[in-house]
């Protein structure tokens, strides 16, 4: 029998080694992947997806090594100038890191995923200009002229969705100039509405017609600028809540007044003036925006910077990672238990307290139980059963946080979190809108 030829073994070790990586099994990938490269040395593939093994165990210094064979082999590969950007940002190399990205930007203008790193680097640097200047290239890359694809919130709606933007219009056309437009707006979205289910739907060629062609982008953005006297209160408890949040078997802590009032409703009229409630299939009987989305304005970049160094002790060191706002579209819109990716969570509401129809409650239901640490959590619906038979175990151990306007809960973000028995007021200026700020990384 003759020998396979060294080019076929190769090309059978590279298809295995990428199989075992797409599975999770890194170990036999690594291993396949150096079997390769003893056939190839230096084959920047292989070399590449070492890197990105490397990294994903948390070998960075590692995985940055063999990044930087790569490039010196290719200076133009994109994804290892990306991947070792991405590196050097979880050692918190944080400089090092953004002139990586910048490079990434160079290469490929349009990398959405660079800019957005980049925007998340420059606020943890406390350049919120520079910050804003990424986000809102996100945004463009996503819903602007230029964008590279039309992603499918760009084709697709519910019921819901199309429902609140044609409340939005009547909104707009009350509170902003060209009334006739939005007026039109609004009739054209209510008539599309009585078309479509509550589950997502494809419009057709018909319907995005009537709708105007600019579904879903950014219609109408009112402009929401940083407060040169500040947007989050000054404090003197700040000591007593960092000493509360301590407390319990993990941290979580609310309070009130978190924004100044300039600061509350400037926030609550760009939220309502902003059609930035791009995502309806998330959460259903919710719209959502998200920092890299439409969310990301001077005000909110102030906030969270502000929180920073406002919770010194807390936030300091857990830069923002994300940030969301999602508006309930029916009087009981309730997000289900759940656990946020990061170190510190704040959750807080803009919505006036009068709309609140059950006053001891629409808050937030958390759990200052941790799960425990080797439960990988897969998703709300996979970990159903076991969650909630947690959280019924450890009921004594929640903190019970009734809605109210601009109160704001802190808390450890792998704490399962909910809503509270949600009952608001059904008209648009009602709904409401939590906004949450996730800081940092979880340990695991």
């Amino acid at each position: 029998m003759s020998a396979i030829p060294t080019e076929n073994k190769f090309d059978s070790l590279v298809v295995e080694a990428v199989a075992h990586h797409e599975a999770g099994r890194l170990q036999q990938a690594e291993a396949a992947y150096r079997a390769a490269l003893v056939l190839s040395p230096g084959h920047v593939i292989a070399t590449h997806n070492l890197g990105v093994i490397a990294a994903t165990q948390g070998q960075q210094d590692t995985a940055i090594s063999c990044f930087d064979k790569v490039i010196a082999r290719e200076p133009d590969y994109v994804s290892a100038h990306y991947n070792r950007a991405a590196a050097l940002q979880a050692l918190g190399r944080n400089r090092d890191a953004i002139k990586g990205f910048s490079r990434v930007g160079i290469l490929e203008p349009g990398h959405y995923d660079a800019h957005r790193a980049l925007g998340l680097l420059w606020l943890s640097e406390g350049h919120r200009e520079r910050s804003l200047d990424h986000f809102a290239r996100t945004y463009e890359l996503r819903r602007g002229e230029d964008r590279l694809d039309e992603s499918q919130s760009l084709t697709y709606a519910t019921h819901d969705k199309l429902r609140h933007d044609a409340e939005q219009f009547r909104y707009l056309a009350e509170h902003r100039r060209n009334r006739s437009r939005f007026d039109a707006l609004g009739r054209a979205y209510e008539a599309v509405a009585k078309e479509i289910p509550e589950q997502p739907t494809k419009l057709s060629g018909q319907q995005l017609t009537m709708l105007g062609g600019d579904y879903n982008t950014a219609i109408s953005i009112r402009d929401a600028p940083e407060l040169a006297d500040g947007a989050v209160s000054e404090r003197t408890d700040i000591a007593a809540l960092t000493q509360s949040f301590g407390e319990g078997a993990m941290g979580a802590v609310y309070f009130d007044d978190l924004l100044t009032p300039a600061a509350l409703l400037e926030l609550r009229r760009y939220l309502l003036e902003s059609t930035i409630w791009h995502d309806f299939s998330h959460i259903g009987g919710f719209v959502a925006s998200y920092l890299e989305d439409g969310l990301a304005c001077p005000l909110i970049l102030q906030i969270a910077d502000e929180l920073r160094r406002t919770f010194p002790d807390l936030l300091a060191k857990h830069p923002l990672s994300q940030a969301w706002a999602f508006k309930g579209l029916r009087a009981d819109s309730a997000v289900d238990v759940h656990a946020d990716d990061a170190a510190i969570s704040v959750n807080f509401w803009v919505t006036p307290t009068s709309a609140n129809l059950n006053p001891h409650h629409g808050g937030l239901a958390v759990c200052r139980v941790p799960p425990p640490r080797d439960w990988v959590l897969r998703g709300y619906e996979a970990d159903k059963e076991r969650t909630v038979a947690f959280l019924e175990q450890n009921a004594v151990n929640t903190l019970i946080v009734p809605y109210r306007e601009n109160r704001a809960v802190l808390f450890e973000s792998r704490l399962f979190h909910q809503s509270d028995q949600p009952k608001f007021a059904s008209n648009y200026q009602n709904y409401r809108i939590n906004l949450t700020f996730l800081f940092g990384r979880y340990a695991r």
